[in-house]
């Protein structure tokens, strides 16, 4: 591997890569909040990368759990960016963007972690025109069912199977995306003070007449092992973001977010359909399914709650 850590078994390119001028070819950005438990299996997953391309990690902390220093000690390559205030990952992108050198930008969270040949497939991905391409997501959490109820809540836009063809699709997950630097210079920066802010700049680029690539071979895995109280929470909050972000990005006026707001009991029978259609690709995925089924309800319940709250009062 080559960048990274050391130099160590090199696999080709299955296509050409433009080459950077500079010293990398991929700059890989991750946001971190209180991740110690999780961020040492993202950055061995990025140690452990056969690849013959050079590239940088760089690390934006903003918790108080002794993630940097523990990151420090560990993996004393990774580039460390530290904010004593608390940064939603669109917040932590926009500060590390500025300060990383390769013309390609590659995102990750710290509660996940890529297979060894992850930057090969992004890198690859970016050979097409489109500006941002996203991978395909995957539970990384398989023996737990809130890990499951989790995923399916989260994530079920990207749970195609490793078969699945490359196609444009409109939204992808921060955890997956990869994006050219002219595309940030143009639909930048993320939106900041709450989550989905990866949901506004694919509606920036839609807008602009360009969708996201979805690059199945780019294999990223999600890990989640807290509790029910912490899951419905972060699905509320979510949401809440979505809604917030959505009124600012559209101007919606208060007779829309009425509207939107009087649609919103039917929002978790909508999402359970939309959630089995987007599942015919991969039915080995059903079993899970049914088993974490009451979980992934009370977490569409949930999420509309947090889109109840987010167009009452889009302004907190």
């Amino acid at each position: 591997m080559v960048g990274f850590h050391a130099v160590g078994g090199l696999l080709a390119a299955e296509s050409p890569v433009v080459m950077s001028e500079g010293a990398f070819d991929l700059s890989v950005i991750i946001t971190a909040y209180n991740s110690r438990d999780t961020v040492c299996a993202c950055l061995a997953s990025l140690d452990a990368q056969k690849t013959s391309h050079r590239f940088e990690v760089l690390l934006v902390d903003s918790g108080s759990d002794g993630t940097a220093e523990l990151v420090a000690a560990e993996f004393p390559q990774v580039r460390l960016i530290r904010s004593a205030k608390r940064l939603y990952a669109g917040e932590g992108r926009n500060l590390a963007i500025p300060q990383a050198e390769a013309p390609l930008i590659a995102f990750l969270d710290a509660d996940c972690h890529v297979e060894p040949d992850w930057v090969e497939a992004v890198l690859a991905a970016q050979q097409r025109p489109n500006l941002v391409a996203a991978g395909a997501v995957h539970n990384g959490s398989t023996g737990s069912l809130m890990g499951w109820a989790y995923y399916f809540c989260e994530f079920n836009l990207w749970a195609a199977a490793l078969s699945a063809p490359a196609r444009e699709i409109d939204e992808a997950a921060g955890c997956c995306l990869s994006m050219k630097r002219e595309a940030f210079e143009r639909f930048g920066p993320f939106p900041g003070g709450s989550y989905s802010s990866d949901s506004a700049f694919a509606r920036r680029m839609q807008a602009a007449g360009h969708r996201v690539l979805f690059w199945p071979s780019a294999r990223v895995y999600h890990h989640y092992d807290r509790g029910l109280r912490d899951f419905l929470e972060h699905q509320a909050l979510h949401r809440r973001g979505y809604a917030a972000v959505l009124c600012r990005q559209r101007r919606l006026s208060r007779w829309h977010r009425l509207g939107r707001i009087l649609g919103l009991p039917l929002l978790p029978g909508a999402l359970s359909c939309a959630l089995i259609y987007r599942l015919g690709r991969t039915p080995e995925l059903f079993r899970p399914l049914a088993a974490a089924a009451p979980l992934v309800w009370l977490g569409f319940w949930a999420r509309a709650w947090g889109e109840f709250t987010g167009y009452l009062r889009p302004g907190d």
